[in-house]
């Protein structure tokens, strides 16, 4: 953890996925997703593209790890199961998504629909996972 704090992203004791976000969560967050749409808007120079992408992931990256500071044990252990989960999911989501790139001719490889495709399976795989032991527990 670099920027973000804990205090920031406290999770609420009811439901999953449902954090108290103060103002200043609620800006670094911001600030963050500003950063992933300036280089959506200006994908013509790899070089702004580059840093607003890095910039996006470094910050994203940061309020993870500050929120999961801000977790109990169970909920430690829960948010460590759902990731760990998801990190299988996309990693059999690239394998197949590469196979199929390689086997027709007719698909381009593109690798922002793979990284897309990827991050999206990942996510649903991870609040699935959530779901499922929140309701167990």
């Amino acid at each position: 953890m670099i920027i973000a704090k804990p205090e920031w992203f406290k999770r609420k004791n009811r439901g999953f996925l449902g954090y108290k976000i103060t103002w200043q969560g609620a800006v670094y967050l911001t600030v963050a997703i500003i950063g992933l749409l300036f280089g959506i808007l200006f994908t013509e120079n790899l070089i702004i593209n580059l840093i607003a992408t890095v910039l996006f992931l470094f910050l994203f990256m940061d309020a993870l790890s500050a929120s999961l500071k801000s977790l109990d044990e169970r909920e430690q252990i829960h948010s460590a199961i759902a990731m760990r989960n998801a990190a299988w999911g996309m990693i059999i989501t690239m394998i197949i998504m590469s196979i199929i790139f390689s086997s027709f001719s007719g698909i381009k490889a593109n690798l922002s629909i793979l990284f897309i495709i990827t991050a999206l399976i990942g996510g649903i795989i991870n609040v699935m996972t959530l779901y499922k032991l929140e309701r167990r527990s």
